[in-house]
């Protein structure tokens, strides 16, 4: 070969190998690219090459910090399946051409300072995955995302307060949402009853309190929820009617102090998640209601300290347990029958305890045997596969969670914990009045059911009958209140006994608060008094507390009105009293088997006279009347001078004519220089004719 041939060849390949090398600032596997930090001047390289073969066969595109980036300077790319844009900010209008990316499946445009959503979505017909995270999108709008092949959308940090109406409709295929950390104050079930294909609903980290329901169209195909991290203290029962069909539950880090009896009841749950939530109590029956829940995690609930033994109920499909970093002194005999997978890592364990108890854990797989421990009575930690069985006995304990001074509010729903840690003695209560009782055994028959308020009870049925059972409720485990009154203030003893020898006692202080609640007129007539007040008591029973409005005076008159306990506005216009009377009005909350008065705000109201017209009139109101009477009274006046004018005047033409018709004449009182007045127009004309000319 000739040096001219060899150069030639060199140069030929070196330039083949320019056209085909990756471009600057990005990498490439394949018929992928990723880039990073690319200028003006290399992004602008990079659209120029993405022109050419190979690189206009991209499938895969992946962008990050872009300068500059702009969507329409990216070539027509009919192959790319997934384009990811990264910190690249600069493009909020996205004008797509038609076609531009006909086959993309796949878009992520996150922390791009998007704050609206834009219209040009509707041009990528396959897209299947959209993910915009860590942007300023504030609103989510029936008009947001019209796409009908989407499946998947990922909108993470970003300022969503609310869901608009009809968000889904145009997404028909839409299978997983997720909405972590955006600004949801509250969870509408309805607004995702056009979600008909949505498995998946992610609200991680936002500030929901509520779950609203005002749809009865559940969510069928919703398999799992996660509502971790946000400001839940219970989750309604009507609210879980929307979500029966559930298989996974995240509750974790909410504020879920005491887990009910009857606390979820939903049939197909599986998978339950309660990690981090200021837990301190887990009533009897609280999961009786999840027959095939099959998983649990309760960790990271330092203050825990009583698990019911009686919390799974007859519940046979449970597998998986775990309560790390929880606050148990001894894990329950019952649970060790029914869980086969136990984790109990830095779980403070009574070492006197659990020595006696490991002849019990032979059924059960505890995955972290190696690390776990527990305390002596000196306070030394101890690992478990060292601990030796020993004939020590297990301290007994009363159990009080929440201490031995606690506080309640008139009306609300209320229990004083104390319970045996597992022992087998008997448990009595002494209330303030010194009357002793022997606790019972909780009764799990009484799940949780929803309630009609008695103001819809008995207008729908008025021959419903006000009977009910105890307010109050005593069991092994607490002494429970449906509704607080001041009255039960006071001392409670929890005594454990054994053979009729005391054990142990715990004296427990209640102190109860009286709410804040003003009545207040607002707007006083004569013959009403429209009525507002700041707030409502906190009632959980509502189907034996009732509402209602009295007006009383003097001469024994009296006027009850019902009002429902869900009253939102606060309000009542309190309609035909008396003008010029003193009414004292209250506001009253009681129980309605025994008419006991729960809470009492009253004012003293009169209502205003009945005024002369005179007194009704003010100032303005008195001059606007005196011009209206001057204008009638000289509109009248002209009228009637108008109307005797033209009467004389037409007398007069009447005489004159008269005159003329009679052959007479008359000498007139006109000044004019021809004052005959003749008899017909002929003789006129004739006199005009003699006249002498001058």
């Amino acid at each position: 070969m000739n040096p001219k041939s060899y150069s030639f060849l060199l140069f030929f390949l070196c330039a083949q190998n320019f056209t085909t090398a990756c471009p600057v600032g990005c990498s490439c596997n394949g018929s992928s690219i990723t880039c990073t930090s690319l200028s003006k001047p290399e992004f602008d390289l990079l659209t120029a090459t993405l022109k050419e073969a190979p690189y206009n066969e991209t499938t895969e595109l992946h962008l990050s910090a872009v300068s500059e980036f702009l969507f329409t300077s990216l070539p027509d790319m009919l192959k790319l399946n997934v384009l990811k844009i990264q910190a690249s900010p600069g493009d909020s209008e996205w004008f797509l051409r038609r076609h531009q990316f006909s086959e993309l499946q796949t878009l992520h445009f996150t922390k791009c300072d998007l704050k609206t959503f834009p219209k040009a979505l509707m041009s990528l017909t396959s897209l299947t995955e959209l993910d915009l995270s860590d942007n300023k999108l504030e609103n989510l709008g029936a008009d947001s995302i019209h796409i009908r092949s989407i499946q998947k959308i990922i909108l993470r940090n970003n300022e969503i307060k609310i869901i608009g109406v009809h968000v889904f409709r145009y997404m028909p295929t839409l299978k997983v949402l997720d909405l972590t950390g955006n600004n949801m104050s509250r969870l509408v079930t309805s607004d995702f009853t056009s979600a008909v294909s949505l498995k998946e609903l992610i609200l991680r980290n936002n500030k929901i309190e509520l779950i609203e329901t005002d749809t009865t169209d559940p969510l069928q195909q919703l398999e799992t929820l996660d509502l971790s991290g946000n400001l839940l203290s219970e989750v309604r029962l009507e609210a879980q009617q929307n979500f029966r069909h559930l298989f996974s539950l995240n509750l974790s880090s909410n504020s879920l102090h005491v887990i009910r009896q009857g606390f979820l009841q939903l049939p197909d749950l599986q998978v339950l998640q309660l990690d981090n939530c200021e837990m301190s109590v887990v009533e009897a029956g609280a999961f009786v209601s999840l027959p095939r829940l099959h998983s649990m995690d309760i960790k990271n609930n330092p203050n825990l300290a009583y698990f019911s033994p009686n919390a799974f109920g007859n519940s046979t499909a449970f597998y998986r347990l775990n309560i790390q970093k929880t606050g148990f002194k001894r894990i329950p005999l019952t649970i060790l029958e029914k869980v086969s997978q136990l984790y109990i890592k830095d779980t403070a364990l009574d070492c006197s305890c659990t020595s006696r108890d490991m002849k019990d854990f032979g059924a059960v797989t505890i995955i972290d045997w190696n690390d776990a421990t527990c305390r002596t009575k000196m306070g030394a930690v101890q690992k478990l596969s060292h601990l030796e069985k020993s004939e020590e006995p297990c301290r007994d304990n009363l159990l009080t969670p929440f201490g031995v001074k606690q506080t309640a509010i008139v009306g609300q729903a209320y229990r004083i914990y104390c319970a045996n840690d597992g022992t087998n003695s008997n448990l009595f209560w002494v209330s303030p009045n010194k009357t002793t009782t022997e606790a019972k055994q909780p009764d799990l028959r009484k799940s949780a059911v929803k309630k009609t308020d008695y103001f819809t009870t008995t207008l729908l049925d008025p021959s419903y009958s006000k009977n009910h059972e105890e307010r109050v409720h005593i069991s092994t485990e607490y002494y429970g209140f449906d509704v607080v009154l001041e009255s039960d203030a006071g001392y409670y003893e929890c005594v454990s006994k054994s053979d009729m020898k005391t054990l142990l006692t715990r004296k427990i202080e209640l102190t109860v608060l009286r709410p804040e609640i003003y009545l207040n007129a607002s707007y006083v007539a004569t013959t009403s008094v429209h009525l507002s007040w700041n707030k409502n008591l906190k009632i959980e029973a509502v189907d034996r507390v009732a509402l209602r409005i009295t007006a009383s005076s003097e001469r024994m008159f009296k006027r009850q009105v019902q009002l429902s306990l869900y009253n939102m506005f606060r309000s009542y216009n309190l309609v035909n009293l008396s003008a010029d009377k003193e009414y004292e009005i209250c506001l009253e909350w009681y129980l309605t088997d025994s008419e006991t008065m729960i809470y009492k705000s009253c004012i003293t109201q009169k209502t205003r006279p009945f005024k002369t017209v005179m007194q009704s009139l003010n100032a303005k109101l008195a001059i606007g009347l005196l011009v209206i009477m001057i204008i009638v009274v000289v509109f009248c006046c002209d009228t009637c001078i108008h109307q005797k004018y033209a009467y004389f005047s037409r007398m007069k033409k009447q005489a004159k004519m008269q005159q003329s018709i009679s052959g007479q004449s008359m000498l007139t009182q006109s000044s004019s220089a021809d004052a005959t007045t003749y008899e017909n127009f002929q003789l006129s004309v004739t006199s005009a004719s003699e006249r002498p000319l001058i």
